[in-house]
């Protein structure tokens, strides 16, 4: 493939699609103070999945990028507000107010007990799944951003001497959308090919 960047847009809304659905699944788009354990366990499972995806989505199109000869620049200033102190909120992602960080105690008295002695689930606080997802989400706006700084990243292994990256096969597979299933298929091979002008270091 001479040009994968069709099949990484592809990929890259697929992927977009998956993690629209597992929010859905959870019930994060309505914001919850708090998700089930059983909720939160499922939806980092796929979250980790997903992540793998876009890293070797991100990967592959970072090998196909020219960049231009890096220029020495000043650290930027971190911003200051009113009276000379540093603002640490400019770092922070959005938290809607809202969102409860800290859930509540759960407790629940001896008539709710089942027969076999176990108590109903205790919910856990949803805002790090939410905050998972909004920097999800900012990752497939801007892909780009993301794939420069790899690229960079991949130069200096590259200078270094660092081995050739191995891409096993994704695990769990069958289980992702047939469409999804098959660009997780593929990407081996496909970083395979680009990483085969990758110097001999052994």
């Amino acid at each position: 493939m001479s040009d994968p960047r069709a099949f990484i847009d592809t990929g890259l809304a697929a992927v977009s699609d998956a993690l629209l659905e597992a929010v859905d699944r959870a019930g994060l788009h309505l914001k919850p103070e708090t998700v089930t354990k059983t909720v939160r366990r499922r939806f980092r499972a796929r979250l980790k999945q997903l992540t793998i995806l876009v890293r070797r989505l991100l990967f592959l199109l970072a090998l196909t990028l020219e960049l231009a000869p890096t220029r020495p620049r000043p650290p930027a200033g971190r911003p200051v507000a009113p009276g000379g102190a540093e603002d640490v909120t400019a770092r922070f992602g959005p938290k809607p107010r809202s969102l409860r960080l800290v859930p509540q105690p759960c407790r629940f008295s001896e008539p709710y007990r089942s027969a076999a002695g176990a108590l109903p689930e205790c919910p856990v606080a949803a805002a790090p799944l939410l905050a998972q997802w909004i920097a999800f989400h900012r990752l497939l706006a801007h892909p780009e951003r993301a794939a420069r700084h790899l690229a960079r990243m991949v130069a200096r292994w590259k200078a270094r001497g660092e081995p050739k990256p191995d891409v096993p096969p994704l695990a769990g597979r069958h289980r992702l959308r047939p469409a999804l299933g098959a660009i997780a298929g593929m990407l081996p091979g496909l970083l395979r090919e680009a990483l085969k002008d990758w110097p001999d270091t052994g």
